[in-house]
């Protein structure tokens, strides 16, 4: 079976110890060059080396040999002149030998050359078919030096020529000679191809030591190191062509193997690539399943009560009792580690690291971003505005200390709405107490007006300062607060060292504190019951003196002087009693108006920093759109829009309210928390009229909610809605106004971009047209797989062979359980799997080239 395709690094230009000696940059014999080229290839990790002396072969066998035998791939070859004297370098298969060099050497009319000075009489295009027709490959040397096709000039038409697949430049891209650069962006129109070029570096090679320059070599993406796979790489220069300066260390997460024992895919043990895998087969051959085993193993669950039961029965079905999935990952957001995700049928899943320790850590931990999707899973998707949030929400993210803003804000509104409940409470509590006062007043005005003051005197000052020590005994505190220490741990640094000290300082004062503030507690009840007690005691003297008041009494009415005393004691106590409540209600009623004010500060500053970064998401977004998105799918935010918490809480909270009654708030635009509660503040009429509700319905919401209810609901952080459209005929189009299909298509571009963890899809393509797969999806993976793992199982071409999978895993079934087909792992450029694509995405040989022959193409 083939590999996964692989970037590996090819040196295209090197030459013999003749050429070397000939430009006077030689070492001391023929062995030592040939050995420290090998040395520098090896330190280099350079697989493929290109032997092209100027205009011969003969003297590149020795080193052709020592290279070979160290296991680096040589292609021979030459460089030749043409009759514009344009350099052009020729490379050939390994096992070319020289006399089949020589001879083609010969046909290019170059039979007594001498150092590669001498032209050929044949031009650049001719020598081009030459090389094509003896099954070579050839590149434009250093096109922007002397003897450049560029340097040269007037040379359009070989630029523009479809056998001009590949140039050599000096560096990178950027930093070729601005008088070149509109040719080699191809925006030049006297210049521009219709086929990408492939720009590589390849230093010409005089010394070993030019193989350690980042311009001596160019990386080339193959499945196996053959000359077809070179050759093939080409073809596609986008995707298999990179300067060593365009490589980019993205560290993405990725699923390195599977390994399952048991079931339908009993002893598959496969490797994936880090970038592109797609599994193409057959139906029944175990695509699906292979991706849901990959799924049962990470304990992601299907989107979908119908997909969910799918799911259950499929790995029932297909992995069964006793089986075992293994999964090894490279986690991104553990820093590169290696895991081994084991999970047994039925059981939970185990995560050990790469030695086989059981870790602590969680698939979350590990892979947090993780995105699998079954069969038509991605529509569930475009019909949930928290998942279509959560998917687009990916592309953008707030700074956190704008989010730690926003949170200390809103704290401190709900710390402010605690402040304001404690102490309405408190308010309601002496309220209650205080209701009798009017009562107590008038009985106690009734016993003035029957002249009784006078009789009760001695009664009203005992009774008085007995409610007085009432008073005083409930304003003490019965629960004990103390204030809180600081913890500090051990540290070795000595400002951190220095700081816990400080820290040590101040719990010993605040312990100190605490036990001061115990103590004085202590001895004012202690001092408060003896005084009371002194009072009693005096109290006593009293009784006689109290006792003949009582005989002087006559009674009233049915009360007895008894019954009259007692009710009148009872009355000034209470009196006194309420005198510390009254003023307590106006100390609270000065802190409640504080709180409110407070509180309006307290909401305009959350409201200016939601402000804040609102302005930071749209700014955020529009170059998403603009960058990433280009004009095909745009998105586009209605910020705190999503009311189903509140219309939750309404719901539930008023008797005879229902989700369609309450639907003008569901539906209002431009909602706020914080205006919605001050309407029903306002009343009934106000939010009847703004929210479009009944009547009815308007009064008892304000009549239900409290001012707790309402503080309730400014203080809800509504969740955003995200707005998804797709460009559709140059329009775009909202979701919701999509075909399934559509929604599918704008969906799908979200979910390609920006995680650093894996994707992976079973049939992407299902109701997608082919004109998206190829123009859009296809583009997308192409720029995206180099920075995040993609799986996807399909039946559809465009997929693996536009997509330049790295990795085509083919699946078959045999005996009743799938397998990997022979020769059906490795990529595009590898015989055995590009026949298998053929024969299953394609229909066949025959099919294939009977739709091109319809076709005309």
């Amino acid at each position: 079976m083939g590999e996964k395709a692989k970037y590996y690094k090819c040196a295209l230009q090197v030459n013999s110890y003749s050429y070397a000696k000939y430009r006077g940059n030689h070492p001391q014999d023929e062995q030592e060059y040939n050995r420290k080229i090998l040395e520098h290839c090896q330190s280099n990790n350079i697989s493929v080396v290109g032997l092209a002396d100027h205009g011969s072969v003969d003297s590149s066998i020795s080193l052709k040999l020592l290279l070979q035998e160290a296991g680096i791939v040589v292609f021979p070859g030459f460089e030749i002149s043409s009759a514009e004297k344009i350099h052009m370098v020729c490379l050939f298969p390994p096992e070319y030998d020289n006399s089949k060099l020589n001879r083609i050497i010969g046909s290019l009319g170059l039979s007594h050359i001498e150092i590669g000075t001498e032209a050929s009489e044949k031009t650049c295009l001719d020598i081009a078919s030459k090389i094509e027709e003896n099954g070579g490959f050839w590149y434009a040397a250093h096109v922007t030096g002397d003897n450049g096709i560029l340097k040269i000039g007037k040379m359009q038409h070989i630029w523009k020529d479809k056998r001009m697949i590949a140039a050599q430049i000096p560096a990178s891209r950027e930093e070729v000679d601005p008088s070149y650069s509109n040719i080699i962006n191809n925006t030049d129109l006297s210049y521009k191809r219709e086929h990408i070029l492939a720009y590589i570096n390849a230093k010409d090679v005089e010394t070993p030591e030019d193989l350690d320059q980042e311009t001596a070599s160019v990386l080339i993406k193959m499945s196996t190191l053959d000359f077809k796979s070179f050759c093939m790489a080409f073809r596609d220069p986008e995707s298999r062509i990179r300067l060593n300066s365009e490589r980019e260390n993205n560290y993405q997460s990725s699923i390195d193997k599977v390994k399952i024992s048991g079931g339908y895919l009993d002893e598959l043990s496969l490797e994936l690539s880090e970038n592109l895998s797609t599994i193409i087969g057959g139906r029944g051959t175990g695509k699906s399943t292979l991706i849901g085993v990959i799924r049962y193993a990470l304990g992601q669950e299907p989107i979908g009560k119908d997909a969910a039961k799918d799911f259950d029965s499929m790995i029932t079905q297909n992995l069964g009792s006793g089986s075992v999935a293994e999964i090894t990952v490279t986690s991104n957001a553990q820093h590169g580690q290696k895991f081994i995700i084991k999970r047994r049928y039925k059981q939970k899943t185990v995560v050990t690291t790469a030695d086989g320790t059981v870790s602590p850590l969680t698939i979350s931990d590990i892979l947090p971003s993780i995105e699998i999707y079954g069969q038509n899973e991605i529509m569930e998707i475009a019909r949930d505005e928290l998942k279509i949030r959560n998917v687009a929400s990916r592309l953008f993210s707030v700074p956190t200390e704008l989010l730690e803003k926003i949170q200390s804000a809103h704290d401190a509104l709900v710390e402010n709405s605690s402040v304001i409940s404690d102490i309405e409470q408190q308010f309601k509590a002496t309220d209650h107490s205080l209701e009798e006062l009017p009562a107590i007043e008038a009985k106690l005005k009734y016993y003035t007006e029957a002249g009784l003051d006078d009789k009760l005197a001695l009664f009203k000052r005992l009774s008085s300062e007995e409610g007085q020590f009432n008073a005083l005994q409930k304003s003490l505190p019965l629960k004990v607060t103390h204030f809180p220490e600081i913890m500090a741990g051990e540290y070795k640094n000595p400002e951190l060292v220095a700081i816990a000290k400080e820290i040590e300082i101040f719990n010993d004062k605040i312990k100190g504190l605490n036990e001061q503030y115990d103590n004085l507690l202590k001895n004012l009840k202690q001092s408060f019951d003896e005084h009371k007690k002194n009072w009693e005691d005096s109290k006593a003297e009293y009784d006689e003196q109290l006792k003949l008041s009582l005989k002087t009494m006559d009674g009233v009415q049915d009360m007895s002087s008894q019954d009259i005393v007692e009710e009148y004691s009872n009355l000034i106590k209470k009196v006194e009693e309420c005198k510390p409540l009254a003023e307590r209600q106006k100390d609270l009623k000065t802190k409640l108006s504080e709180a409110h004010e407070n509180r309006a500060t307290l909401i305009e500053n959350y409201k200016t920093i939601c402000d804040e970064r609102d302005q930071y998401l749209k700014r955020s977004i529009k170059k998403i759109n603009k960058n990433k998105l280009c004009g095909v799918v745009q998105i586009g935010v209605k910020y705190r829009q999503n009311k189903k918490r509140l219309l939750a809480y309404l719901t539930s909270l008023i008797a005879g309210v229902g989700d369609k009654s309450i639907n003008g708030i569901a539906e209002h635009e431009d909602f706020d928390v914080f205006t919605f509660a001050n309407d029903c503040r306002e009343g009934c009429e106000r939010i009847r009229e703004i929210y479009k509700l009944t009547q009815g319905v308007a009064e008892k919401i304000v009549d239900s909610l409290t001012e707790e209810n309402l503080r309730v609901i400014e203080e809800m952080q509504l969740e955003d809605i995200v707005e998804i459209e797709l460009n559709v005929g140059g329009k775009f189009k909202k979701l919701k106004d999509l075909s399934k299909g559509q929604q599918c298509t704008a969906i799908l571009n979200l979910l390609l971009l920006d995680n650093k963890d894996p994707l992976i899809i079973d049939q992407p393509e299902d109701n997608l047209d082919n004109s998206f797969i190829a123009d859009n999806l296809v583009r997308t993976l192409r720029s995206n797989k180099i920075k995040r793992q993609y799986i996807l199982a399909t039946h559809n071409a465009n997929i693996p062979v536009f997509g330049d999978a790295e990795q085509i895993i083919t699946m078959e079934e045999e005996n009743g359980s799938g397998r990997v087909a022979t020769d059906g792992l490795g990529s595009i450029d590898d015989q055995g799997v590009k026949a298998k694509v053929i024969g299953i995405l394609e229909g066949g040989t025959d099919a294939f080239k009977m739709r091109e022959e319809k076709y005309g193409i």
